[in-house]
């Protein structure tokens, strides 16, 4: 293994209940509502394709885009929220500081996952946010794209990953998975 590359939300730093707060509010005021327990079901999906599938479950055209720059609006009100996971942290350090190469690919805006980087002093490689590719989990772009950006071969790679769509997308990039089970409560 030459290269692990980190998910994100659920991984490194929990950010779960403030992500599903900020696409409540939003697709309430669009007049839709979310299910709780099938949105963090789908975890590392991007946020369009999360809106979007629940418009379509209910039968509602909405303006996608729009929906998701009001949610990208409210996480600034709900960002406090998001706790750091520690175990995963001291795992990303422990590697980097072995001669690692370290990236984080996540299916988040990078608006969201910069300010917690900071906040927390995660250190990393490369990022790849879904700006940067056109499809999320469970396809291999993500975990691709990172792969490229840090100079490694797809199968010198090891991801770790959380999401049911971040395993299935390591896998069909033809890399390693460690798969993090976190003890978490659905409010």
């Amino acid at each position: 293994m030459q290269a692990c590359i980190f998910d994100f939300d659920g991984v490194l730093v929990n950010t779960m209940a403030a992500h599903f707060k900020c696409y409540q509010v939003a697709c309430e005021e669009a007049g839709f509502s979310l299910d709780k327990d099938q949105f963090y079901r789908q975890a590392g999906m991007s946020g369009i394709e999360q809106i979007q599938y629940f418009a379509d479950r209910v039968g509602k055209t909405v303006d996608v885009q729009a929906i998701y720059r009001r949610k990208k609006e409210l996480y600034t009100d709900y960002i406090g929220l998001a706790t750091l996971i520690e175990p995963n942290y001291t795992l990303l350090k422990c590697l980097r500081d072995s001669g690692m190469r370290i990236a984080i690919a996540s299916g988040s805006s990078r608006g969201s996952i910069l300010p917690l980087v900071d906040r927390f002093g995660i250190p990393y490689d490369a990022l790849v946010t879904a700006e940067d590719v056109s499809r999320g989990k469970p396809n291999p772009d993500l975990f691709l794209a990172a792969a490229e950006r840090l100079g490694v071969h797809a199968g010198e790679c090891t991801v770790v990953e959380d999401s049911d769509a971040g395993v299935e997308a390591a896998g069909r990039a033809g890399m390693a998975v460690l798969r993090y089970f976190a003890i978490r409560e659905v409010p």
